[in-house]
């Protein structure tokens, strides 16, 4: 979308606003002002790199869309707090009706965020002080506004087009340093280090990941658009905070809670997609075959089983992996379901099962540590979660097939389950693979070195 076209459609959203406003002012209404607009774009043609105030898009599995900028509430957590004091901090906070909360927790909790992540804090949440649904196939979207306190129409007018400026550009002193890429010679040492771990008995299984670095060339509301289009089976998000962007079309659920249900993706095991429809089912049918898939994708199961017992009166997987085809791989997949007990949150479950083996290893805690001990370079975010939180209830994806944005550059991330049996060159054109949608979308154009 042209900037002109993007400033016609903020000027005509603020006006609805802005009217919707006054009307809920004469007849003393709640705090939260609420419209239905005609909208027949995608929500992400309100995305755009330049974002003075945090904000969210989000584009889950079912094609509802939801767009939030500007903070109600926010809910940071600092480098001595856990999940524990994550859950009773949100217990606390009180938010309107129809309002959720978003956010993101790392790979290793336990870690403080260093490298181009020590810009963010260690866990990231907010509520959007304008948030916009839509649903999948419609041309309405519902509109949730929160003005600020004592505000007239004027101000609100000049609020709504804040949130919604076009033309902001940041001005963050602090700018992260991008490390140098691993060639592969040095990933292929990692994947070494790492069967040496295994065959010593110190580890079944750890996931070796390296990143990627390029300038984009597209603007945001392409890239979102563009990995909508071509992974509809993922959940498509984008979280700003200070100016950069954490960005994911992530295949794999961590977990949802609705009421006492729950349910838990295990995702491990890869095999790239074929050049014909024979080709790719001999492809899947060979990823079904696997000894060493199978063997990886069991130890996500069986950790997810185990770890999540304690938390539900019930669990159950189904009876075995089948095969989740996306437009650049496909996995072994399986998926875990249980009634938790009474009282038991999404903070919860996520304590109990994150970072699973799908992204850490096995043992899990051992896995972690050694990941963030040997890796190299801080994962921060990747491989952590992102998702939706109201009164104990969401949803937490994985953040895979992601990328960190900062000013036109980017970080794209891939990782790589080894265990007995793996081949660092096998490895290496799997994290090529994974890397795919990223890059496809970012249209990252040269490297860009420390």
């Amino acid at each position: 979308m042209s900037v002109t076209a993007r400033e016609a459609l903020r000027q005509s959203l603020c006006a609805r606003i802005v009217e919707a406003f006054a009307d809920a002012a004469q007849g003393q209404s709640e705090e939260a002002v609420r419209l239905r607009v005609p909208f027949d774009r995608s929500l992400a043609s309100l995305a755009h790199w330049n974002r003075l105030e945090p904000s969210v898009y989000s584009r889950p599995r079912s094609g509802d869309e939801q767009f939030g900028v500007g903070v109600y509430r926010r809910l940071v957590a600092s480098a001595d707090d856990d999940w524990d004091d994550l859950k009773t901090r949100f217990a606390a906070e009180s938010i309107p009706p129809g309002l959720p909360w978003f956010g993101a927790v790392p790979f290793d909790f336990g870690a403080l965020p260093l490298g181009i992540w020590s810009v963010w804090p260690k866990s990231i949440w907010f509520v959007p002080r304008l948030y916009l649904t839509k649903a999948a196939g419609s041309d309405v979207a519902e509109v949730l506004y929160i003005p600020p306190r004592g505000a007239d129409e004027m101000d609100v007018r000049a609020d709504v087009m804040d949130l919604l400026d076009v033309h902001g550009e940041g001005t963050y002193p602090e700018r992260p340093r991008f490390d140098e890429p691993e060639d592969f010679r040095r990933f292929a040492d990692k994947v070494d280090r790492a069967l040496r771990e295994i065959r010593q008995g110190r580890l079944r299984k750890v996931v070796v990941a390296r990143f990627a670095t390029g300038r984009v060339a597209r603007s945001l509301e392409e890239v979102l658009e563009g990995l909508t289009v071509r992974y509809p089976d993922s959940h498509v998000f984008a979280l700003s905070w200070q100016g950069r962007w954490l960005l994911s079309a992530s295949p794999e659920r961590l977990c949802a809670v609705r009421g006492r249900s729950v349910e838990i993706d295990c995702l491990a095991g890869t095999a790239r997609r074929g050049r014909s429809d024979d080709e790719d089912r001999q492809l899947a049918d060979e990823l079904m075959a696997s000894a060493k898939n199978q063997r990886e994708h069991r130890a996500v199961v069986d950790h997810v089983l185990d770890a999540i017992a304690p938390v539900c009166e019930q669990v159950e997987a189904e009876a075995g992996p089948r095969v989740l085809k996306l437009a650049n791989v496909q996995h072994l997949h399986t998926r875990v379901t249980g009634r938790l007990k009474q009282g038991v949150t999404l903070f919860d479950v996520a304590k109990a099962i994150h970072p699973t083996p799908a992204v850490a290893g096995t043992p899990q805690r051992e896995a972690t540590s050694y990941v963030t001990a040997h890796e190299g370079w801080p994962r921060g975010y990747y491989a952590g979660a992102f998702g939706t939180y109201v009164g104990g209830e969401g949803e937490l994806d994985v953040c895979l097939r992601s990328a960190f944005v900062d000013a036109g550059e980017a970080a794209i991330f891939a990782g790589c389950g080894i265990v007995e049996g793996s081949d660092p060159v096998a490895e290496w054109e799997e994290s090529e693979l994974k890397m795919r949608p990223m890059r496809e979308a970012l249209g990252v154009q040269g490297e860009v070195g420390p």
